[in-house]
């Protein structure tokens, strides 16, 4: 069941960031990964500013996440992406990196690449994106 036509993407604001942390912490630790406290609250806040971030909205709540950097070589890096568990396969997702990939690419990069935590996800290789060359990164070129 697809729910993106009843999802509202939009910039993540401060009375976001609570909501933002939990679900990132969340999905982290529940893949086994690492959290050093990147994505604290307070964190969400203070680099908001350096940050592009995205949240989905589905009936007033939060269900999706996607933050980003803009890089000053014209890639863009996908930090975090994360749905709620009981969103899954709904294609929050989708519409999560579709958002990220247009904003990045309206404001000058010409790729996107993926965290080095997130790279071992097949999840970003169903949307095009492959393994940098000599990196462990995944990275795709943007139209």
């Amino acid at each position: 069941m697809r729910l993106e036509r009843d999802v509202v993407v939009t910039c993540c604001a401060n009375a976001h960031a609570e909501t933002v942390s939990e679900l990132v912490q969340e999905a982290w630790q529940s893949a086994g990964l690492e959290n050093s406290g990147e994505f604290s609250w307070e964190r969400v806040i203070r680099d908001m500013p350096q940050r592009l971030s995205y949240v989905a909205i589905l009936q007033h709540k939060v269900v999706g996440v996607v933050i980003l950097t803009q890089g000053d070589s014209g890639i863009s890096c996908i930090e975090a992406l994360c749905v709620a568990p009981e969103f899954h396969g709904q294609g929050i997702g989708e519409l999560l990196i579709e958002t990220a990939e247009k904003r990045a690419g309206e404001l000058g990069a010409k790729r996107m690449s993926i965290s080095g935590r997130l790279a071992n996800s097949g999840f970003f290789r169903r949307y095009g994106y492959q393994a940098a060359a000599g990196q462990a990164l995944l990275e795709k070129a943007l139209a």
